[in-house]
């Protein structure tokens, strides 16, 4: 895996420019932590950081998280585009992809008290992990299969989120980020070093085709160009930003993001935490989208990682459910 150290590579003052549209988010009162949790396999119990997106994308929040609580800090994997492509190949022709509906949510009784209202806003994320075993049979299962653990883990998800969440399945557009850390200049290398692409994933979608999309969109570069779209507040500034981003959020809607964070070797015991505590992340979603998760495979377990954003409401034994569902969707887990 390519990998970079996490020291600072410029003494020039960093300007997060992809961290601007998280600062707009606040002024819309749309709360922007990521949640890194470390957790006891045996009694469950949680050890949480909260960041802010706007000062590290998911990656950088990894090595932030496990600064803060004294880990030994691993090398940060790179893109696995050895360079960056031509000017004009950033801005190829799109891929052909299905065409995308916007979700149909499903509505919640609301219970009285404000004390329902606190619990679904302040619900936790929710965590599920398989071990080296069940992780191994899902590498092993999309290698048959001849796609990547990124298609069998995206449709899952969607197939899981339309049964649980919407009033039923349809074909819809998640957003796929994408690492750019080793392709872009890096100021800091835990910032906002991230951009990514948007695809349609339906119900009843086959995993080949799904990668066969996911593929064509890396192939197109499109991350390059959002890439720079979303560098923007160097010519219009934080203001900007600012009306753009309350534009867009009351534009299309969107299943939500996938985030998949990659494979990680991390030295638990070096901050005298057990050899084999789970790690997990989670972003807070937006009321566009409205669904976060978080992938990663650390020293041969994944987990995965589910929060839905208040707006929508979802009891969290919803929630639960969902991430059940994409657990056993996965078809590694008996």
């Amino acid at each position: 895996m390519n990998t970079v150290s996490t020291r600072t590579l410029s003494s020039r003052p960093p300007v997060d420019y992809i961290g601007m549209w998280y600062r707009a988010r606040a002024v819309l009162g749309i709360d922007d932590r990521i949640e890194f949790i470390f957790i006891d396999p045996r009694s469950g119990e949680r050890d949480t950081v909260a960041l802010r997106h706007r000062d590290h994308d998911g990656v950088g929040g990894i090595a932030q998280a496990l600064k803060q609580r004294g880990v030994a800090q691993p090398p940060m994997p790179l893109s696995r585009q050895k360079q960056a492509p031509r000017w004009w190949q950033r801005w190829q022709r799109l891929p052909d992809d299905l065409p995308a509906r916007e979700p149909v949510w499903r509505h919640w009784q609301e219970s009285p008290g404000q004390a329902e209202s606190e619990e679904v806003e302040d619900s936790p994320v929710c965590v599920q992990w398989l071990n080296p075993a069940q992780t191994r049979a899902l590498y092993q299962r999309a290698h048959q299969n001849k796609v990547s653990v990124n298609s069998l883990l995206l449709l899952a998800l969607h197939r899981a989120v339309c049964d649980t969440l919407m009033l039923h399945g349809i074909a819809g557009s998640w957003c796929f980020p994408v690492n750019m850390r080793g392709v872009v200049p890096m100021l800091r290398a835990d910032m906002n070093l991230s951009s990514a692409f948007y695809l349609t994933v339906d119900h009843e979608d086959k995993a080949a085709r799904l990668d066969r999309s996911v593929r064509g969109y890396l192939k197109a570069n499109v991350h390059w160009r959002y890439w720079h779209l979303a560098r923007i507040g160097r010519l219009i500034g934080q203001r900007g930003v600012n009306w753009l981003c309350g534009r867009l959020q009351k534009g299309t809607r969107y299943c939500g993001s996938f985030s998949s964070l990659g494979e990680w070797e991390i030295d638990f015991a070096s901050a005298g935490m057990r050899e084999d505590t789970v790690f997990a992340c989670c972003g807070p979603g937006s009321p566009s989208h409205p669904v976060a998760n978080g992938v990663i495979v650390v020293n041969g377990c994944m987990s995965l990682s589910l929060k839905v954003h208040s707006s929508l409401g979802a009891p969290q034994a919803t929630v639960r459910q969902c991430l059940q569902r994409w657990v056993n969707g996965l078809g590694v887990v008996e």
